[in-house]
């Protein structure tokens, strides 16, 4: 009996796994698409945004880029935690996790349009370092949420668990200010 349960529950991780990386392909090569069909429309974006980089890197203040970094992220993140406790939760999963690989399929595909091969370094470039602990940070969360879901019985250490992903959040926030900046200016 016991050992049914866990091979059950690897089988539910895999499944929820496969699952959000189907959605994410699905939005990643949509957002690919949609860049293809209307790349004319954005082909001057580049250039400015190479100019901006300029500026900002010569005017950047560390509050302000704290400021616009946890407005840009802490908008999904605190409708996620709002959205957990309701009946949508999943079709929010979905939804963020499809609308994310549009942002990303669209991004590369507008890197390698406006600088060719070099475009895929400056995609990656653009996720480092902070994507990575975002990235960890959503599928705890995900995976969390869907499993205090399932069961009746309250989490442990639910408290620890709501504290530490604050400071995670805080800590992501704060690497995208301080450390993807230069990467940008540097590669740009």
């Amino acid at each position: 009996m016991i050992q049914h349960e866990k091979k059950k529950s690897r089988i539910g991780k895999a499944g929820f796994f496969q699952r959000i990386i189907l959605l994410f392909l699905i939005g990643f090569f949509f957002g690919a698409l949609v860049y293809y069909i209307f790349q004319n429309s954005f082909r001057g974006l580049l250039e400015q945004m190479e100019q901006n980089m300029v500026v900002w890197s010569a005017e950047y203040e560390m509050s302000a880029g704290m400021l616009q970094s946890l407005w840009s992220h802490g908008k999904y993140f605190l409708l996620l935690w709002i959205l957990s406790a309701s009946p949508i939760f999943l079709l929010y999963q979905s939804a963020f996790t499809i609308y994310t690989g549009i942002r990303n399929g669209f991004l590369l595909m507008f890197f390698i349009f406006g600088k060719g091969m070099r475009g895929i370094l400056l995609y990656f470039a653009s996720l480092f370092p902070h994507c990575l602990v975002f990235l960890l940070l959503y599928l705890f969360c995900f995976a969390w949420i869907l499993e205090s879901k399932k069961t009746d019985r309250q989490p442990k250490h639910k408290g620890m668990v709501y504290v530490a992903v604050t400071l995670v959040f805080f800590a992501a926030c704060l690497l995208e200010c301080r450390g993807n900046l230069p990467i940008m200016e540097a590669l740009l």
